[in-house]
Order: structure tokens, then sequence, then C-alpha cells
């Protein structure tokens, strides 16, 4: 019998591929059961035996008590080879309007070309084993330029069906006929975005995920792997439930938790980036207009695919992690994906020329209550003297003291960063490639400044008459007088409660106006 050839063992760096003969030389002694936990089949998930070599070699095998015998390493036996096709990329499903009692699904239809799309096309996705539910949207709701989430209600099924109603058989190489859906078991979401994760896919420590599984999960301890429930609902006889997991240690514990959901805990998660020519990037689309495409590609990847096939070239990359590929995109859409047992991260690559601009970077940079610190002079320190910055890309911050640089810390795209001891004479930029998109600078008060907002604070706060609904304009205010700390405080109060008394909030704008007048002033 030949042994299984995707049999990983975890080590300090991970999920490794291991073979029989190697296992053999670690565990010399008698048969190593599956309930050890030691080798894993990787195109499972599942934990195999190492046999004990009376009779014959020791090779590894599948054990007869498995939960599922779906492996394809069963199916089409020992030396299977890791294949996929333009129908099983899947689409992706995402999760929103998350809340203590509610949550909502949908699915992205990807971009296509827009000769595929009949003037009276009818798009119909149905769950599967729920003949009496539809859901049936027409041409005109899908973006072209762009992705288009459609949704799909509340609860939760395993599997989607896909047709439409006076529609090109060509759709289907962009829109599989059957989409995965929620296992019932344990399906897990990227928190941020909201996006399921592909079987097989890779998860990280410190990373937030939504885990939504039909039944109760015993709060029982997990160690290193923090979990809390958000929310629960009832469909009939199904009881869903939506949690917050995130690991925070890299070992064997946290990798056996995430394997049990079909993920593979890393510290190098696999990713598909562009690097020339220019292009412009958005939800599973890059736009370019060039025959060659050069991709570097990162993280424990098996293959590289593209559909329709053209020539693929790895080039010489000085680092193991890192692989630099050349792809020939001669058609106008060419689907390319990076992928194990199956594909992991892919795009379509459009050829056509570049008539828009890439979306600008964006940066969140608050103090520890959530509100907002504006780019520019400030002469109040933020709350806990902590400032916290979320970027749309990864940056760096850069911390000056004395216009005399002290420290540069990385900025990963999508994550809470904080940054504390702010003191006077600091300053802080955050930079997006060469581009500072965001700094500040934290001058000391002066003496006149304070006797200013006691004054302007006596004005605004010793009147009588009307009140008035909160004006919009109230918040320019608020950014306007940013260096009056009690000022501030009083105008959230109004913003919070919805209303300002009317003579109060007239001599604010006049003190706003001539503020900004002053400093124009003082610029020219």
């Amino acid at each position: 019998m030949a042994s299984l050839t995707h049999v990983c063992m975890w080590s300090e760096n991970g999920w490794k591929r291991i073979t029989a003969e190697q296992a053999a030389k670690l565990h010399p002694g008698g048969t190593v059961s599956a309930h050890s936990g030691l080798f894993m089949c990787e195109l499972c998930g599942q934990y195999v035996i190492l046999t004990n070599g009376d009779i014959r070699m020791r090779y590894f095998k599948h054990s007869a008590h498995e939960k599922s015998k779906d492996c394809p390493e069963r199916t089409f036996g020992a030396g299977y080879s890791v294949s996929y096709g333009s129908q099983e990329h899947d689409l992706p499903i995402r999760i929103t309007g998350v809340s203590s009692s509610s949550f909502r699904l949908e699915i992205g239809l990807i971009r296509v070309p827009i000769s595929l799309l009949s003037k009276n096309l009818r798009i119909e996705i149905k769950p599967k084993g729920a003949s009496d539910t539809s859901y049936i949207f027409a041409k005109e709701r899908l973006n072209y330029d762009s992705i288009t989430y459609l949704p799909i209600g509340e609860k939760p099924f395993d599997k989607y069906t896909l047709s439409f109603q006076n529609g090109n058989n060509k759709l289907h190489e962009f829109w599989p006929e059957e989409i995965k859906g929620i296992d019932p078991k344990g399906t897990l979401f990227e928190k941020i975005s909201g996006n399921k994760l592909t079987y097989d896919a890779d998860v990280e420590i410190g990373k937030e995920y939504y885990l939504l599984k039909r039944d109760y999960f015993p709060m029982r301890s997990y160690g290193c792997i923090q979990i809390q429930e958000v929310t629960r609902k009832q469909f009939g006889w199904e009881s869903w439930i939506l949690y917050v997991v995130s690991a925070s240690a890299f070992n064997e514990d946290a990798a056996r938790f995430y394997l049990n959901f079909h993920c593979r805990l890393t510290d190098h998660p696999v990713t598909l980036q562009p690097i020339w020519p220019l292009f412009v990037e958005g939800s599973y689309i890059i736009k370019h207009n060039h025959d060659k495409v050069y991709m570097l590609v990162e993280g424990n990847i098996a293959a590289v695919k593209t559909f329709p096939s053209v020539t693929v070239r790895e080039l010489s990359c000085n680092s193991s992690r890192s692989k630099l590929y050349e792809v020939l995109c001669y058609g106008r859409q060419q689907l390319i994906s990076v992928g194990r047992t199956q594909a992991l991260q892919y795009a379509y690559f459009w050829k056509e020329p570049l008539n828009r601009e890439a979306p600008d970077p964006e940066v969140s940079v608050t103090d520890r209550a959530g509100f907002e610190v504006i780019s520019g002079e400030a002469e109040i320190l933020p709350q806990n003297r902590t400032l916290r910055f979320r970027s749309s890309f990864d940056g760096q911050l850069i911390i000056s003291y004395n216009n005399h640089i002290l420290d540069k810390r990385k900025i990963p795209a999508d994550k809470f960063i904080e940054l504390d001891g702010i003191t006077y004479g600091l300053s802080v930029q955050v930079a997006i490639g060469l581009d500072i998109i965001w700094q500040v600078y934290f001058k000391r008060q002066r003496a006149a400044i304070i006797n200013d907002e006691i004054n302007l604070l006596k004005r605004i706060t010793n009147v009588s008459g009307a009140l008035i609904p909160a004006p919009h304009s109230l918040r320019n205010i608020l950014t306007g007088l940013n260096h009056y700390p009690r000022i501030c405080k009083w105008i959230r109060k109004c913003i919070r409660f919805g209303s300002i008394n009317e003579q109060s909030y007239r001599r604010l704008q006049d003190a706003y106006l001539s503020i900004k007048i002053n400093r124009q002033g003082d610029i020219s």
C-alpha cells in the first residue's frame, strides 16, 4: 500500500511537510496512532496513522474511524496531485451588520465582462435545502467596475446555488454554479473585513476572527485562545452562535484549535501581490495594461495557476519565503491564483487602459476615547497620552522630538497599534511608501490662550434663551477650536445631546471665524 504524501507535522515554525521515512526516524518503535495528533493530512485536516513496519516499510494511512471519508487521497489514491479548476474559486461571502442581537450574510459577485450581461438578465441565488427561499437580482443591481455584494439573509446554509435567466453560459466561468456556504461545525471570518476564510486558509497570531457555528461551543479553557460570544440567533430548531476568537501565542495548542475549522496557524500567511507594471487594485480585480505581469508570492503554497492557462515562470528570488513570478497576460481577462489543496488567494487581471486613480491610503488616528485627532498642530495631549492608529495599507510611524527622530515603527494594514507616552515637543508622522499622509506636532499651550479659553467659556455658558438642534457645522467649529480643550469638551457634550443654546452657537461662530481669519493672516 502506498503511503499518503500530503502529511504534515507541527514544528516551532508551523505545519511542515514530512515523509513516512522521516517520521519513522523520529518515532522508531511501533505504530503511531491518529489519536496521538502528531501527523496531519493537509488535504482533509484529519490526523493519520504511521504504521509499525512489521511486515513492510512504514507508511502513513488514514484511520478507519475518521469522521470524514472525503479526503482526495482516499478517493483517488496516494500520491494524489493537488489540482483545482476555474470553477473551484469560491465567491467571497462576508458577514455584516454584526451586533449583540443580529448579523447578516452577503455573497460577492466579482466583475464580469459587460458583453456577457444581457439586458434582461436575472440572477437567482438559492440556499441548498430551502426550496421556498431564493434571492433574485436584476442586471441593474451589479457594479460594473467592482465587486457587488448581494444580501442572502440571516440564516446560514452550507451551500448556495447560482443560476440566471437570459444570461450567457460563460458567466459561470466567473460565477460558479455552486457556492460553498457556512459549515455548521464552524466557519471563520476576518473580523475587520467580514470576509469568510477559504478552506485551508492561513490565520495569524493576535488577529481577531469571527467564528460562526451551529449549536453551543463549550466555553472551556483553550489556553492561549480567547473566545467571546457576540450573539446567538434561533432559526426554527437551529441555534447559530457568533463568537470572536483570537490566539495570543504561536504554539501547537493554538494551531490545533484552528485546525478544527480547517485553517492553518502561521506567522507568514500566503499573499499574492503584483509589483509590475503599474496597476489599479480593487476587490479581487487588478487592472493593468501590459502583456506581462510580475507578482511576488509569499507563504507556504503548492501551486500558482492561471485560467485560461498561460506561461508562468518562477524567477530567482533571494528570500526562502518569497517567490517572484512572471505571468504572460495576452488575454483581456486572466485569473491568477495561488493555493495548496485549493485556491487560497486569487485575482482577476484585466488588461485595459488605466483611466482612473487608485484609492488614497486611509489612516484613522484617535485618542483612547475614540475621538479623532486632526492632523496639524495640537496644544492638548490626547487622553492617557496615547494615540491609536489604523491604516488601510502597511506603513510606518516616524516619532520625533524637537526635530530629532527618536523611533520608527511599522503599522501593519488593518491592525490597531497604540503609541503612548505622548509629550509636548513630540511630533508623529504616518508614512505610506514615500508619502507622509498624516502628522501632528504637540505644542505647549501659551498662557494667553488659556486666558482666552476661560473668557470664551464664560461667554458661551452664561447665556439664556431657546435651544436649537445642534448644527452640523459644530463639528467644523470643534476642529477649529482644538487648542481649547475645555471648550471642545463642552461642544462634544452639545453634539452628544443634539442641542445647543442659540446665543452660545452664535458666539462660538464669531470666535471660530475670528481665529480662522487671524490664522490666515499669520500664514500670509
